[in-house]
């Protein structure tokens, strides 16, 4: 693909991320993920830069097109791709609102984000995937969405809750990396869960608990097909499969019957990259997430980093290739 062909090929990918973490979280982020991540956007002619929210600038006093700086560096959509994940970790949730601001602000500004604010919405909290992608062809985790809070106590979820029975598996919405994934055999153990996620008015989802030793299934899918395949096996009895609580990690090939699962997701995403998340209980696949943003890192081995390098480099490549058709529509369109 050429850059006549295509339209101007950008120079710089800038990831915006929250700057919230503590000192040793930020030391193995840049060791495990940044520092390989800008060795391979380098091989891919792109200088790759991280920012928080809070460092987006804008002019727009004039006629034309605004302009847009970064931590006072001025950055324009036909030189710069944005990633713009929404990151709503414990840590990271007093950035949201930059966040959701900045984001739409950057789209109405004209810049091309390979993941749109409107998906990354979606994506980030498990029940609105799941009613987005509610015609998936591989079932998708039966789950109901509760608010927590003050009111908690009074138990206005209740009548939502009908249709599950005990036990249950209760996480929070929109969090990440399974973190404060719980197994609640009762009311009473349900109840204590609700209230300590109200203390951080933390949205929870319900979901059936599908038993001891459920395998993850992460698909990274680039330019609409599957590229890698991502086998997660729990230790024991976790409830998660993470390498970071114990588990073990395999790459098979694609299970057939994910196949027009896959197919389904691409074209209701549309997006150069993306990971679909599965769980396998033994018996079948069921849909579990989605992650627009599904990173690699922490390589366990130097096969896995190779693994995790044709990932990355793949994805970096095609949102170079998706910026560059972007580029030359809009100028077909302007002409």
């Amino acid at each position: 693909m050429t850059e006549a062909a295509t339209g101007q090929l950008a120079s710089r990918l800038c990831w915006i991320y929250p700057d919230r973490g503590t000192l040793r979280q930020r030391e193995a982020e840049a060791a495990a993920i940044w520092t390989t991540y800008t060795k391979i956007a380098a091989d891919c002619g792109l200088r790759m830069s991280l920012h928080k929210a809070e460092a987006l600038s804008v002019d727009a006093t004039g006629d034309g097109e605004p302009a847009v700086f970064l931590d006072g560096e001025r950055i324009t959509p036909q030189d710069t791709i944005l990633v713009t994940s929404l990151w709503s970790l414990p840590h990271q949730v007093p950035e949201v609102c930059n966040q959701l601001f900045a984001y739409t602000i950057l789209e109405q500004a004209g810049f091309y984000l390979p993941i749109p604010p409107h998906t990354s919405y979606i994506t980030t909290d498990k029940m609105a995937t799941m009613l987005f992608l509610r015609d998936c062809p591989v079932p998708r985790v039966p789950t109901v969405r509760i608010g927590s809070g003050r009111d908690s106590i009074s138990r206005h979820y209740k009548p939502a809750l009908t249709g599950l029975t005990y036990p249950l598996l209760v996480k929070p919405a929109y969090w990440g990396m399974g973190q404060g994934v719980c197994l609640v055999r009762n009311d009473h153990e349900l109840r204590g869960v609700i209230g300590l996620a109200g203390g951080a008015d933390t949205a929870l989802v319900v979901q059936p608990y599908l038993g001891e030793g459920v395998n993850d299934f992460r698909v990274y899918v680039i330019d609409g097909k599957a590229h890698t395949v991502l086998r997660r096996i729990p230790q024991g009895a976790s409830l998660t499969a993470n390498l970071v609580n114990g588990g073990r990690l395999e790459y098979p090939e694609l299970p057939k019957e994910l196949e027009s699962s896959i197919d389904y997701i691409a074209a209701k995403l549309d997006m150069p990259y993306f990971c679909a998340d599965f769980l396998w209980d033994g018996k079948q696949f069921w849909l579990s997430e989605v992650e627009p943003d599904g990173a690699c890192g922490y390589a366990t081995t130097e096969e896995v980093a190779k693994i995790q390098h044709a990932v990355i480099e793949g994805r970096f490549r095609a949102y170079v290739e998706a910026h560059a058709r972007w580029i030359a529509e809009r100028a077909e369109a302007s002409a």
